[in-house]
């Protein structure tokens, strides 16, 4: 892969969102993913709009049914290649500040999972 994906996440105020944004920063951090703006994508805001449709491998990261991020992307027309809801994983949606090491780490380790089965992971 020449180019590393664009990764996108929730930025809601419950638990399942912190978890979403973490992780996004986590693929990030990890140089695993560049982490975008979903809101500067359906903002239309150029420099950013013009990442989300560069033809990168796009991961999109929700933490609930919602899907607010997915569907963000999906109204300014950025195809998403991989999509995750953490709600979907078993971890019920609470306050933001009740949050649990254990479902971050089961959210974060799923996540990285399914993206190694894509290829999508550390280089070394």
């Amino acid at each position: 892969m020449s180019e590393k994906p664009i990764v996108y996440s929730c930025s809601g105020c419950s638990n399942v969102a912190r978890i979403a944004h973490d992780i996004s920063l986590n693929l990030d951090s990890d140089g695993i993913a560049d982490m975008s703006c979903v809101s500067g994508v359906i903002g239309n805001v150029e420099p950013i709009k013009a990442i989300a449709t560069s033809a990168r491998t796009i991961i999109a990261i929700d933490g609930c049914q919602l899907c607010c991020t997915k569907t963000c992307l999906d109204a300014s027309d950025v195809k998403t290649s991989h999509h995750f809801v953490i709600t979907d994983l078993g971890i019920e949606k609470r306050d933001k500040w009740q949050d649990s090491l254990t479902e971050n780490s089961k959210a974060l380790i799923h996540v990285y999972g399914e993206l190694a089965k894509q290829g999508i992971g550390f280089s070394s």
